[in-house]
């Protein structure tokens, strides 16, 4: 036995699949790598992997994902030692896994031989007649043009079905019941054949009514070892797209059920089969069976099949890859009597589909969002939480929900209560609809086939939701806060303390009289804590939810002006105050500053100004700093709090000469995270700020943070990050560390030394 070490593992693919796939890499302990294309920059799966790659940066939204030189490439460069392809895009793909062969990287699933062979159609029905497995009467060869397909379907008798040779999870399929509809069906399938998987090749086959879906699973080593996990019932389907899934297929006769899972194995094995594969299935009513077709790859319903098994099939994937055999402990199959079934399973894939309006996709964004749980509940999500905006060009899947119980009639119940539990608003999903399939007796007795949705119009009765609780904020926020002249009643109105007369003389008539060197002079004098009340500002932007009004801050002013008359300062200004007043409250924080003033004669009034920022999120023109320095110097505030997020002193002396010029108190504030009353720890003179250019042909381009273990490896802190004319201040674990970057980092003499050598040549 020959096993390689499985270092890392690039997943070329998005969404659930690549979530999962990056979980069970985790559990063996295998670094991880993940691609996205332009459209997923945002998406949540990138960030479950150690590192994260932009792919088919000029590509189109599906092409980014099958750009094999490009994936390729960049598995090169990052030193990627497997390439596990999920399920749909490059997974059946036998060019791909050529590549990946061709460039020394494990390629996890069947060789690009047997991807050949079973991926496509034609190809696997050969193989599996010449196995003795029986097949649906069809064409062995792909369809000359139209003309042919109707001489045809006119030999096998109406309905016939045509199907892409290389298609997949529903796409690429037309059923005909008529002579006349068969030349356009052959157009509409060639060329969603060829758009989607790149190859137009058809071939027709024998319709059967009312049949059942049935799949079984396969896990096979590289010893020769093949045992099938069981098998599912999948004959939920709409538009040949399989909605809810359940294993083991307990309603199919039991002499049925053995005679698919030998079926399945004996193919499997004719072709040296290696990895997680499904050999899929027709049932007649009779009982009869036909092979379609051997998906060789993962399945979107998998889960099922773990949950009745216990087997993890992804990790099995990832350890057959690297040369184990099935027996190995971490799969512990030895025989194929080591495969216990144990209960039911149940899939329900939530999409962001409307069913009352033929399952048109819904876009949008998400805002409310909450997920089931308990007992025998588990959730396999892609891009769902609140926030998230669904994307028009990928799959409409948000979260697949499974459900395992001891008998089916439990595993129905339990399915039931946790769709039901889902809370999703903002889009509209196909839960109703699942929520109609899980009661209907025709489905808890096991009988449904492939076209039971189709013949069942009682499941579109879809109830709306009341979504109560998202009225009444909307309500709330719409109404009772965006709208700042609507009249509430007050239920607890607020009591105010009411000033004394007369108003008692403060700071500010000190400032006034004798100017700012006067009110320096004093606070050098004086031994008590002087106190700067925050609550105009601070207070009203984050504790009171961005929602205090001038008209409220007013009616308790004249209480301020009494109760505060010994604070230092009333701090009532900084950026949030005008970005909340301008863009939510629609309010001018002039006119607050003017009313206020009227109410509070007695108190400087002292604001936040980000340097050469103001109170925005550039950086603004000199002669526009001083005009608003001078402005609001003569509106009102008497103490301006100069800063900047990098302590770079530059971008704060405009802001400091203009408002000494206005003859008003200065704070010029640095920025210093420590404890400063520690005398044994690090002072900024002995832990200063330092720079370093990242190298232009830097290996580890691209690379978070994290993922690099800048901190484990230096010593240092990374407090900003210069690229181009830009800065990413605070940067989290997540920022991308790039060639041609300056790193702006805090350490001492030694932490300095690490962050060169870490930078080779830098």
């Amino acid at each position: 036995m020959q096993t390689k070490e499985i270092q890392k593992v690039l997943v070329a693919n998005r969404g659930e699949i690549a979530i999962r796939i990056f979980r069970a890499c985790h559990d063996l302990g295998i670094h991880t790598v993940a691609i996205y294309s332009n459209e997923d920059t945002y998406s949540l799966f990138r960030t479950k992997a150690d590192e994260a790659y932009l792919v088919g940066e000029k590509k189109s939204p599906l092409g980014a994902y099958l750009d094999i030189p490009g994936i390729i490439g960049l598995a090169r460069r990052r030193g990627v030692t497997a390439i596990h392809p999920g399920y749909g895009f490059l997974s059946e793909n036998a060019d791909f896994a050529r590549a990946c062969e061709e460039n020394g990287i494990l390629f996890v699933g069947p060789s690009a031989d047997v991807l050949a062979k079973m991926g496509d159609k034609l190809s696997a029905k050969e193989i599996a007649v010449q196995c003795g497995v029986p097949i649906i009467p069809g064409c062995t060869e792909p369809l000359k043009d139209a003309d042919d397909a109707l001489e045809k379907a006119v030999s096998f008798g109406f309905p016939v079905i045509l199907k892409a040779a290389a298609g997949g999870g529903g796409r690429g399929m037309r059923r005909c019941d008529r002579p006349e509809e068969v030349k356009t069906a052959y157009e509409l399938v060639h060329s969603e054949a060829e758009k989607s998987f790149g190859c137009g090749d058809i071939f027709m086959e024998k319709y059967l009514e009312e049949p059942k879906h049935i799949e079984v699973q396969i896990l096979a080593d590289q010893y020769g070892n093949v045992y099938h996990l069981g098998e599912r019932d999948c004959s939920l389907q709409r538009r040949y797209q399989k909605v809810v899934e359940y294993a083991p297929a307990w309603s199919v006769p039991q002499e049925t059920v053995e005679a698919l899972r030998q079926d399945a194995v004996k193919i499997a094995k004719s072709v040296n089969y290696v990895s997680a594969g499904t050999v899929e299935f027709l049932v007649d009513k009779a009982g009869h069976h036909y092979f379609i077709e051997m998906n060789p790859r993962i399945q979107v319903e998998h889960t099922v099949t773990e949950m009745v098994t216990g087997v993890d099939i992804v990790r099995a994937q990832l350890l057959i890859a690297a040369g184990y055999p099935l027996s190995c402990p971490e799969i512990g199959l030895t025989k194929q009597e080591d495969v216990h079934i144990d209960g039911y399973a149940i899939q329900c894939r939530v999409t962001t589909e409307d069913p009352s309006n033929n399952f048109a996709p819904d876009n949008g964004k998400i805002t409310a969002y909450h997920s089931p749980g308990g007992f025998g509940v588990r959730l396999d999500g892609g891009n769902v939480g609140v926030g998230t905006v669904i994307s028009p060009y990928y799959d409409s899947l948000l979260v697949k929900v499974t459900s395992w119980d001891r008998t089916f009639a439990a595993a129905c119940r339990k399915s039931a209560r946790a769709i039901n539990e889902v809370r999703v608003r903002g889009v509209k999903t196909n839960i109703p609809f699942v929520t109609n399939i899980l009661a209907h007796p025709v489905f808890v007795n096991g009988q449904c086939h492939t076209k039971f949705i189709d013949e069942t119009p009682e499941l579109f009765e879809i109830m709306d939701s009341r979504d109560r609780a998202t009225r009444v904020l909307r309500y709330i926020s719409e109404i009772q806060v965006a709208n700042p002249d609507a009249e509430r009643h007050q239920y607890d109105i607020p009591r105010f303390p009411e000033a004394k007369e007369p108003l008692g003389p403060g700071l500010k008539q000190l400032l006034d009289a004798e100017g700012p060197e006067a009110v320096k002079n004093w606070v050098l004098g004086q031994k008590k804590l002087l106190l700067t009340d925050t609550t105009m500002r601070d207070a009203h932007q984050s504790l009171l939810s961005t929602r205090m009004r001038t008209r409220d801050m007013v009616k308790g002013a004249d209480g301020m002006a009494d109760i505060l008359r010994d604070c230092f300062s009333l701090e009532m200004w900084g950026g949030a105050t005008f970005d909340v007043a301008y863009r939510f409250l629609h309010e001018s924080p002039w006119e607050r500053l003017r009313l206020l003033r009227e109410k509070i004669p007695n108190i400087p009034f002292q604001m936040l100004l980000r340097g050469s920022n103001l109170v925005g999120y550039a950086n603004y023109p000199d002669n526009l700093v001083r005009a608003f320095v001078e402005e609001a110097a003569q509106r009102g505030i008497d103490v301006f709090r100069v800063f900047d997020s990098l302590n770079w002193v530059p971008g704060m002396e405009v802001a400091m000469e203009e408002v000494l010029r206005q003859n008003k108190l200065l704070e010029a504030t640095m920025c210093y995270t420590g404890d400063i009353l520690d005398e044994t720890s690090q002072t900024p003179d002995s832990l200063p700020n330092y720079s370093c250019r990242v190298p232009d042909h830097w290996p580890d381009s691209g690379v978070t943070i994290g993922a690099l273990r800048f901190w484990q490896a230096t010593g240092a802190t990374i407090v900003a990050i210069r690229r181009n004319l830009s800065y990413i201040v605070s940067p989290g674990p997540y920022a991308e560390l790039y060639a041609g970057d300056t790193v702006i980092f805090v350490g001492d003499a030694k932490a300095r030394e690490a962050v060169s050598h870490f930078f080779s040549n830098a």
